[in-house]
């Protein structure tokens, strides 16, 4: 069984939660955290009510270098410095420095296994360069998505080249028609944060999709 939490979204899913513009979830049985929202403050808060001690987290990666999913990096480092931060070749000196504060991050530049049964797709994309996490399941890969500013498609398709995707979770950002047939075999589908059409995705594939938010439980296995 695997247990993700959202722990940061502007769309609630539970009481007692803070919802922000922002993305970030806890994957318990690995000790790991992908993303860190907006705010610090509102990570941490988080965290708290939901049960998950910052000192259990023992992988940070992060997708992309825009503020609403790195803002809470300095705060969760603080609280946990010993943890290994996976990032990739496009984030900038500014946010580079701040983690070494805490620690040296290690850069990612293709495929990356970061712990055993989840890998890091390494940087896709152009114009705004995002890696995603692809984490194994019984019936093929879960990827994890902050923004897929790429395209949800086209992380899918990488995916793809390494095993079946069974199912996606994040933020998909401008979903195309070509994002949305891509996602026709996923089993398991649930689009939060950013995604412009949420709806839509919905109504063309009720079975597979799951509502996403803050506070949300994927329960894998």
């Amino acid at each position: 069984m695997l247990t993700i939490t959202e722990v940061y979204n502007n769309i609630p899913c539970r009481e007692g939660l803070t919802t922000d513009w922002g993305f970030s979830c806890q994957i318990e049985e690995a000790g790991l955290l992908f993303d860190t929202g907006e705010r610090g403050d509102v990570l941490l808060a988080n965290m708290q009510a939901l049960g998950i001690d910052p000192l259990s987290i023992r992988h940070l990666v992060l997708s992309h270098d825009h503020h609403d999913h790195i803002g809470g990096i300095a705060a969760i480092l603080a609280r946990n410095p010993s943890m290994e931060v996976f990032v990739h070749d496009a984030f900038s000196v500014h946010t580079l420095a701040l983690i070494r504060e805490y620690t040296e991050p290690r850069i990612i530049g293709e495929w990356t296994e970061v712990t055993d049964g989840i890998a890091v797709t390494g940087p896709l994309g152009t114009d705004i360069r995002e890696q995603a996490l692809a984490i194994t399941v019984p019936d093929g890969y879960l990827v994890v998505t902050g923004c897929a500013h790429p395209h949800i498609g086209r992380i899918v398709e990488r995916v793809s080249r390494e095993g079946r995707v069974w199912g996606v979770i994040g933020g998909f950002h401008t979903v195309s028609g070509e994002d949305i047939d891509a996602l026709a075999a996923v089993a398991y589908l649930s689009a939060s944060h950013c995604t412009d059409k949420i709806a839509e995705l919905r109504e063309r594939y009720p079975g597979s999709f799951r509502p996403g938010g803050v506070g949300k439980v994927h329960r894998i296995g």
